[in-house]
């Protein structure tokens, strides 16, 4: 206990100032002892500051000032007194506080055995107390309740305080404590039962060494030894690290954000949903999605669904899309109703341990829009667990269509695949819609506030959110990487032909072929950039082959459905069987038109005589098909075969004989 008067030091921080003088209204004046600077309180103010202990209470007038919180027992090893005292030390300290206020009211003192006698007479009369304490009991009890301040907890029974001698000796205090470290306190350790045995067998082999008698420790005192070891430290031992950290987690302040925009979060999940390709219905699998979340309020930023997992990519997306205004993003959406008022860049991004985020690239872009990283400790998800319990509502609102659960035992789960019915772009529309008009307006059951009342008070209090001058690097940093040589065709990706006059006129007066790093955004294949080898610059070279329409808004993964669409669909049609087929075909007529020509081989320079060519031969083909598809001519009969040679003028040739 203590005054505001005189002699009364106090301590603020490394400073100490003294009681000067009490003024009117309730103000008090204290004067530091370092340069006797005069400074002017409320009572208040200070006695507030006092018990939240930003300033500490030093003595007053030479006798040192406890709060209630730090009694300390005199001359009993400087423990603390109890103050959970139980019944029956209640009543003890009931009795001894009567004989002590007796005694304060006859006016006697602890150093006056004449006057504490007759206090104790006195007071065993009135209240009939036979065993009254003897006068030297009644002055110990004095003196410890004037020394305490006048703390009836002085007078509690300094018994269970007092420090015993323990009965085991050193050397089985020793032993026990090592096959504990050695035994239990490890990882995936023995158990307490097992440890004794072990304590017992390394007791005797003592005993034979040292040809003396040890006491071995019972497992009662065992167990005890083991209670006293912290348990934090006893599961971090035994368990591991992350599991004990998840134990014995508390939270204090939180995070201790005091605006909007001064915390942003960032993360992924896996959706627990199967979707359809909008082209061509094909089931596609399950996207992957990152969401943007300011941390004061809880309003989501931004969000970004990609089919490629987490990556600088798909994060450097997500930002653009937390930080770009929404209107005309929810223009292009008549189902979304409300507005989606997120813009801005945060001043600190918060995230976890994952390789996307440590990479330089995503570095690179943190330092391009001047905003500070902050990472978590690993295993330790309730550092961000805002962040971390819209992840779990993202799932909970999903359509029940294709979805996935978890598996169960004895139970033989449906695939999703078959049951998927619902296609990306709804997808997409969907969790806009629900990032714009439903998770904002969820009432928190702690607080009673919604996020978007938060976030709109923040944006009226705040300074006006800041936006970089472009995002010509975050095209270029979220793009996936890859080499590519660089020729007259310009660069080839995924069978895709990309190329452009400025590529090919650096590529004329830096070599005939080179190889490059190229970047393509994986959601649209219209172009990609090719970083120019001696200027280091990053070149856009647009899409030629099949065409830029085609590639205008496709993604890479819609590009590779297409291709493999194609492939079943000649695969129905047994296309390379029957270009097998065709082939084996030509091959077979190959050679018997080289027979046939072996056979009637002639001079060349008749064989130009003869003027042949491809018409030629295909009009005499031609005619040959006509003239065998024309009546045949009739035989002539022996008698006109006989005479015919009369008839004939001169000597006619068939085609077997030699012309001379």
């Amino acid at each position: 206990m203590f005054t505001f008067g005189r002699g009364l030091v106090l301590r603020a921080g490394d400073r100490t100032m003294e009681f000067e003088r009490e003024l009117e209204f309730g103000k008090v004046q204290f004067k530091y002892l370092d340069n006797y600077e005069i400074r002017t309180f409320s009572i208040g103010s200070l006695y507030t500051q006092i018990l939240a202990k930003l300033i500490q209470v030093v003595h007053q007038n030479g006798y040192q000032v406890q709060l209630p919180d730090e009694l300390a027992a005199s001359g009993v090893g400087g423990q603390p007194y109890k103050l959970d005292v139980t019944k029956r030390q209640e009543e003890l300290i009931e009795y001894r506080l009567r004989y002590v206020k007796a005694a304060i009211r006859m006016r006697a003192t602890a150093g006056s055995r004449k006057k504490c006698a007759a206090v104790v007479v006195s007071v065993a009369s009135s209240t009939g107390d036979k065993t009254p304490p003897s006068t030297d009991t009644l002055r110990d009890w004095f003196k410890r309740y004037q020394q305490s301040g006048c703390n009836p907890y002085a007078l509690v029974d300094r018994r269970p305080l007092a420090r015993r001698s323990k009965r085991l000796c050193k050397t089985a205090e020793l032993v026990m404590d090592a096959i504990i470290a050695k035994h239990y306190m490890q990882f995936r350790g023995i158990s307490a039962k097992a440890t004794h045995a072990k304590l017992v067998d390394e007791i005797k082999v003592k005993q034979r060494l040292q040809s003396k008698v040890i006491a071995v420790p019972s497992d009662r005192t065992l167990l005890r030894r083991i209670d006293d070891i912290d348990p934090y430290i006893r599961d971090f031992k035994r368990l591991g690290p992350g599991i004990a950290r998840n134990k014995w987690r508390f939270s204090l302040k939180g995070d201790q954000s005091t605006r909007v925009l001064e915390r942003v979060e960032i993360d992924h999940t896996w959706l627990d949903l199967w979707v359809l390709d909008p082209r061509s219905g094909v089931p596609i699998g399950r996207p992957w999605i990152t969401v943007v979340l300011d941390r004061y309020s809880g309003y989501p930023l931004g969000i970004y669904i990609s089919f490629y997992g987490p990556s600088v990519s798909s994060v450097a997306h997500a930002m653009k899309n937390s930080i770009f205004p929404k209107d005309e993003l929810l223009a292009g959406m008549p189902e979304i109703t409300k507005i989606w008022t997120a813009m801005g860049v945060g001043e600190l991004y918060v995230l976890d341990n994952g390789l996307e985020f440590h990479a330089h690239a995503f570095k690179r872009l943190a330092w391009d829009l001047r905003a500070d990283l902050l990472y978590n400790p690993v295993r330790q998800p309730w550092l961000k667990a805002s962040i971390e319990r819209t992840m779990m509502e993202v799932n909970r609102i999903l359509p029940l269509r294709g979805k996935v659960y978890a598996p169960k035992k004895n139970m033989l789960p449906q695939d999703p695949k078959d049951g998927a019915a619902i296609l990306f772009d709804d997808l997409c529309v969907g969790l806009v819609q629900w990032a714009a008009e439903v998770f904002p307006y969820h009432i928190h059951p702690k607080t009673l506030v919604r996020p978007i009342d938060l976030w709109e008070e923040g944006r009226q209090a705040c300074p006006l959110p800041m936006f970089p001058l472009g995002f010509d690097r975050f095209d270029i940093t979220a793009g996936v990487s890859t080499t590519r040589t660089i020729d007259g065709d310009g660069a080839f990706f995924k069978y895709l032909r990309f190329n452009s006059y400025a590529l090919q006129n650096y590529r004329r007066s830096h070599g005939e072929r080179f190889k490059a790093e190229i970047r393509f955004n994986p959601d649209n294949l219209e172009r990609i950039h090719v970083l120019l080898p001696k200027p280091q610059e990053w070149l856009a070279v647009e899409l030629q082959r099949p065409s830029i329409e085609y590639g205008r808004g496709l993604s890479l993964i819609q590009h590779e459905i297409i291709r493999a669409e194609a492939g079943k669909a000649l695969s129905r049609r047994n296309a390379e069987e029957e270009l097998a087929a065709a082939q084996r075909r030509l091959c077979a007529y190959w050679g018997e038109a080289v027979a046939r020509g072996v056979k009637v081989r002639k001079d060349s320079d008749l064989i130009r005589l003869q003027g042949l060519s491809s018409a030629k031969v295909f009009t005499d083909r031609t005619a040959t098909l006509e003239l065998s598809s024309a009546p045949p001519v009739p035989l002539i009969s022996q008698q006109t075969e006989a005479v015919l040679a009369d008839v004939m003028p001169f000597k006619s040739y068939s085609m077997e004989e030699e012309y001379i």
